[in-house]
């Protein structure tokens, strides 16, 4: 693990070199004078964890690799940056009102509860848990488990229907 002192350098010089030496290793140790709070909102938003420890006369900061880069994600966004989006209720057509991270909703017109689309990676990616938050990953998971089966296709019964009414005309 490199660690590098940035103490004695200019701030515009301290930013740069912190993310050239990232770029080359993910993980990186900086020594600096006091805790950067504009440095540190900076990294946690390119999705690095970062962790500050007051040392004497210089703060020292842990900071590891992205385990995913939030803002990068077009998944996420809709979930984590909700926008206000107008649908049609598939029952009487008329405006329903939700948000991009709600799962379900209800019809002010019919009553009708209604499973929205998600445009989202959460089925699949291996970081949607930790991206979106252990709750809101339940939450949505359940729903789409819900949504999968309904939207199944219902068995073909007119074989059944056809043994029945063959078995009743034979006891007849």
């Amino acid at each position: 693990m490199e660690v590098l002192d940035v103490r004695n350098l200019k701030r515009e010089e301290k930013y740069p070199l912190i993310f050239e030496k990232l770029r080359e290793s993910e993980e990186l140790d900086v020594i600096i004078e006091t805790e950067p709070t504009p440095l540190i909102k900076r990294l946690k938003d390119e999705g690095y964890s970062v962790t500050t420890t007051q040392q004497g006369d210089y703060v020292k900061l842990e900071i590891r690799k992205p385990e995913i880069v939030p803002g990068r994600c077009p998944g996420a966004a809709t979930i984590l940056r909700p926008k206000l989006e107008i649908v049609n209720c598939p029952d009487c057509g008329a405006e329903v009102e939700r948000w991009t991270d709600e799962i379900k909703g209800t019809c002010d017109n019919c009553g009708r509860e209604i499973i929205f689309d998600i445009d989202s990676c959460i089925e699949w990616c291996e970081y949607a848990k930790k991206c979106v938050g252990d709750e809101k990953y339940e939450k949505i998971m359940e729903v789409m488990k819900v949504k999968e089966a309904l939207s199944r296709p219902l068995p073909d019964l007119r074989k059944y229907i056809r043994k029945e009414r063959e078995k009743n005309e034979n006891q007849t």
